[in-house]
């Protein structure tokens, strides 16, 4: 009888414990503490956009999903991203600890348009910017990574159009180029250029980054093509396709005049070097996919090793290797159905050395961590220390440490 008094005693006092603590929690837990409000991480490199809304840092961002590669974000971001090399921070006396030096790569969230800086080795994500342009698909970025030009889809009067807005990564007011770009690319840390389609064929102009300076490149009659900066140069090529024969010109930045280096080739496209000297190139023959690179001067052609498209790959610091994304499988009627969305590739990342010709295999992401990753919109640091890319499935942005 007095051990059931006892028990009896012991519930009712773990009862009331449990009122007092319940009711702690239910009136004072949610107010503002010493300790203050914890950031949200989804795990995507995205933040949470109710909590930390100054945009401060967020510490052990990205996911590493197998060594040396990290998934920056699972949500998509506008193709194309910087990759900038930060140098370690000088010591400033005997007993200061030196900061040491990393990677930061700088994109554009697809839905929103912030800009983010993400250092790769110290894991740490940063919003730099958080000017609202909701759908940007593509961002040119000055090398220094201090403005993009994002590419996004605008309705004005009912009718969609293509905008164009120089971003400042800092978050400052930029401006809207000509609507109805269909290419803006950037060359050397100063000049921007772009291509407007029309009717009789397409226009090309060349300006300063700040807009300012513009002038007519080029009218030509051909209606769907890229421009791409080559060395103070420019490569115009005919848009790929299968089904049509493609070629390739240099375009002076003087004059405007073309000069065909390439064609005709079914299915062509291409990646110049920032040295102004060699093409990389890739096209279809007898229902494959080849990849070349040609010495504009010599016009010597070597073929390389592996099997890609060009717009796979990236070139490295040396312009005498590049890194590119080579699929498992190709299908038949590429690069038309990868073009459209009907196909989905599986890359390796590899490195190949065009004075050898030597392939090596930096990464598989479907042995290392069982994914298949599509590769596009690739880029390096100078430093050649990370490489980054998108993948076209689903708009992730990924980094694999060199």
């Amino acid at each position: 009888m007095k051990t059931r008094k006892i028990l009896t005693i012991v519930a009712i006092a773990v009862v009331v414990i449990g009122l007092i603590v319940g009711a702690y929690f239910l009136f004072f837990s949610g107010k503002p503490g010493v300790v203050g409000t914890p950031t949200t991480f989804t795990g995507a490199g995205d933040r949470d956009p109710d909590t930390n809304s100054a945009g401060g840092p967020i510490q052990g961002a990205g996911t590493v999903v197998a060594p040396r590669l990290i998934r920056i974000t699972e949500g998509p971001v506008a193709r194309g991203a910087v990759a900038l090399v930060i140098p370690p921070t000088p010591v400033a006396s005997a007993s200061s600890t030196p900061e040491l030096g990393d990677t930061e790569i700088r994109y554009v969230e697809r839905a929103s348009g912030n800009v983010y800086a993400f250092r790769f080795h110290d894991r740490v994500l940063t919003r730099i910017g958080n000017k609202t342009l909701p759908g940007i698909l593509e961002a040119s970025w000055v090398p220094d990574g201090s403005q993009a030009f994002v590419r996004f889809l605008s309705n004005e009067n009912g009718a969609d159009n293509v905008s164009t807005y120089a971003l400042p990564s800092s978050g400052g007011e930029g401006y809207f180029l000509e609507n109805g770009l269909s290419a803006v690319g950037v060359m050397g840390s100063s000049t921007v250029f772009t291509l407007l389609p029309g009717a009789t064929g397409s226009v090309a102009s060349v300006a300063s980054v700040s807009g300012t300076g513009a002038r007519t490149l080029f009218s030509s009659p051909l209606q769907s093509i890229t421009l791409q900066a080559f060395g103070a140069d420019f490569v115009a090529t005919t848009k790929a396709s299968s089904e049509v024969e493609g070629y390739a010109f240099t375009v002076s930045s003087k004059t405007g005049g073309f000069s065909r280096i390439l064609g005709p080739f079914t299915g062509l496209s291409t990646l110049p070097s920032p040295s102004g000297k060699f093409v990389l190139f890739s096209y279809t023959y007898r229902g494959k996919i080849l990849t070349s690179v040609i010495d504009v001067q010599s016009r010597t052609v070597t073929q390389l090793p592996v099997a890609t498209l060009a717009e796979k790959c990236v070139w490295g610091r040396s312009n005498t290797s590049v890194y590119c994304g080579v699929p498992t499988a190709v299908p038949k009627d590429l690069p038309d159905g990868w073009y459209q969305g009907a196909h989905a590739l599986s890359d390796r990342l590899w490195k190949i050395d065009l004075t050898t010709r030597l392939a090596t295999l930096i990464n598989d992401p479907t042995t290392v961590a069982d994914i298949t990753i599509d590769m596009v919109g690739l880029s390096t640091d100078s430093a050649e220390d990370v490489v980054t890319f998108m993948n076209k499935s689903d708009g992730s942005l990924w980094a694999y440490d060199l």
